[in-house]
């Protein structure tokens, strides 16, 4: 179970990293183009909540088909879970501008489908079957936010992975934000979840951050399409050593 959750990549080839597409499925196929699907040592990762426009067109359905599609033929496609997917899984309400994403998701797949079923289950299937994390032989772990000071060792990560997604600590991992109040994280919680798993640097996605990314201690917060003018992503060198954050921010790029 743990290895479902957590995807391990080696220490080799490259790594594009993108944040919160959002149902921006122009900005998705923009990203894609900069990923060589042939070749098996050049991955991509979707750091969750590829669904779910705010206002605009949504392109969340044809999203998920497209990922769908790609992780079954592409082991170097990889898409983690977000809380927009979550509430699918979990069938908790989501609002924003006090608009009811879930409902709205479902109604979109009416729209577009002519039907909500069984396509509404096969994405959920979809959406269930998304690891947690992702992390580099050369110690990046990359997660949809977080983390969650609930995780004081590797068997509380364990157990993490192995429970169902009414879990705290998972809620945590992908609802989470810096220094926010009751459900904030600090630096040090950071650092001290980073040597839990055996790891250097952490990288997430969803806190909007208008100049594309934000250092926070040993940890990025990175936007690429979402409420951002600066779109902003990681082009990772799989072999390269980050001693710092400093060579993390050497390979943060911008979509043009």
């Amino acid at each position: 179970m743990l290895m479902d959750k957590l995807n391990e990549l080696p220490d080799c080839g490259r790594l594009i990293v993108v944040s919160d597409l959002h149902g921006n499925f122009r900005d998705y196929k923009r990203y894609l183009k900069l990923w060589n699907s042939d070749d098996s040592d050049f991955h991509i990762v979707f750091l969750g909540d590829m669904i779910h426009a705010i206002d605009g067109e949504d392109g969340s359905v044809e999203i998920v088909e497209d990922a769908i599609f790609k992780s079954g033929q592409y082991p170097n496609y990889h898409c983690l879970l977000g809380n927009h997917e979550w509430c699918h899984i979990t069938t908790k309400d989501i609002f924003k501008a006090e608009i009811n994403l879930r409902t709205g998701f479902e109604n979109l797949v009416s729209h577009k489908k002519g039907y909500m079923e069984p396509s509404l289950t096969n994405y959920i299937r979809f959406f269930k079957s998304m690891p947690y994390f992702l992390r580099t032989a050369k110690g990046l772990f990359i997660s949809h936010a977080g983390p969650s000071d609930r995780i004081s060792n590797i068997e509380d990560f364990r157990q993490m992975c192995e429970a169902d997604y009414s879990s705290q600590a998972l809620h945590d991992f992908l609802w989470n934000r810096y220094g926010e109040g009751f459900n904030g994280y600090v630096a040090a919680d950071i650092d001290k979840f980073l040597n839990v798993v055996n790891s250097k640097h952490m990288i997430v996605g969803h806190t909007v951050v208008d100049s594309g990314y934000k250092i926070i201690g040993n940890q990025m917060s990175l936007s690429s399409s979402f409420y951002t003018s600066v779109k902003s992503y990681l082009d990772i060198d799989l072999s390269k050593d980050y001693s710092s954050m400093e060579d993390l921010i050497d390979d943060v790029k911008v979509l043009n």
